[in-house]
């Protein structure tokens, strides 16, 4: 049987996430360290950007005023509010099965596993892997953009995810909306009114769940999803050292945040 770290974590600050991430992502390519699935949160609420996103698509000065970091993410996708929502994100060398296929398929093989941990909660999510284009498919907000592998839930779409491609493997990052953050999504981004009723969040009036249970749910998902044992862990200390250099020199500045 194959072996998959699981990393989960409480609450940490923007910057540090994706330096983190980032980390991780490289010391699994080059196979200092096991394929990992890292599940975590967020200190403060934040910003996270897709790599070739334009600034402009945010209101820095509302981000400013509430106090809200804006990070670029390593990945592709638009931009996502993080709050009380559960983040992950996944990284493996390309030798190791099954993700050693395209981008695509891999694509396929999480979002599968997603689908399975929200309904081992009682969550009614469904999985659609057709391209679909929308009247606001040029919406900047992640969870209004058309994608492979949306996961919805009574039509509304409740996870965004975005992949980065190396030549020695790949890493995905996306996050589980719990509750409503729409409006204040709209907010972040310039008041914009279009677009924003298909966005939905998980928990209702009827029906709530926690980071902690949604997380334990996935642990168990993916191990029956893809027929493999999740090992708990943390993080490696070159893994932490590289994530405090990247989050110094990269993630925290202005240059990498503000280069498009």
């Amino acid at each position: 049987m194959q072996f998959i770290r699981i990393i989960t974590q409480d609450a940490h600050p923007a910057f540090f996430n994706m330096a983190l991430d980032e980390a991780i992502s490289e010391a699994v390519r080059q196979k200092l360290s096991p394929p990992t699935l890292r599940l975590y949160q967020w200190d403060n609420p934040s910003v996270t950007i897709g790599y070739f996103q334009k600034i402009s698509d945010v209101d820095i000065d509302y981000c400013n005023k509430k106090s809200y970091p804006v990070v670029r993410r390593a990945t592709g996708g638009r931009a996502v509010l993080h709050d009380s929502g559960l983040t992950y994100s996944f990284s493996s060398h390309r030798d190791f099965a099954p993700f050693n296929g395209s981008l695509l398929e891999n694509y396929r093989v999480l979002s599968g596993a997603l689908v399975r941990g929200l309904k081992q909660t009682g969550i009614d999510a469904e999985i659609s892997f057709e391209k679909k284009r929308r009247e606001d498919s040029r919406n900047p907000s992640c969870f209004k953009s058309m994608s492979y592998g949306e996961i919805t839930v009574d039509g509304r779409k409740v996870v965004g995810s975005a992949q980065k491609r190396y030549q020695n493997g790949f890493m995905q990052q996306g996050s589980v909306m719990l509750n409503s953050l729409a409006g204040e999504l709209r907010n972040v981004l310039g008041g914009r009114e279009e677009g924003f009723r298909e966005i939905g969040p998980i928990n209702t009036d009827e029906k709530r769940i926690s980071c902690h249970d949604l997380g334990r749910s996935m642990k168990d998902a993916f191990e029956k999803e893809l027929g493999v044992k999740l090992i708990s862990d943390n993080p490696a200390k070159f893994e932490l050292d590289l994530a405090k250099e990247l989050e110094a020199k990269k993630y925290s500045t202005k240059e990498w945040n503000f280069r498009r």
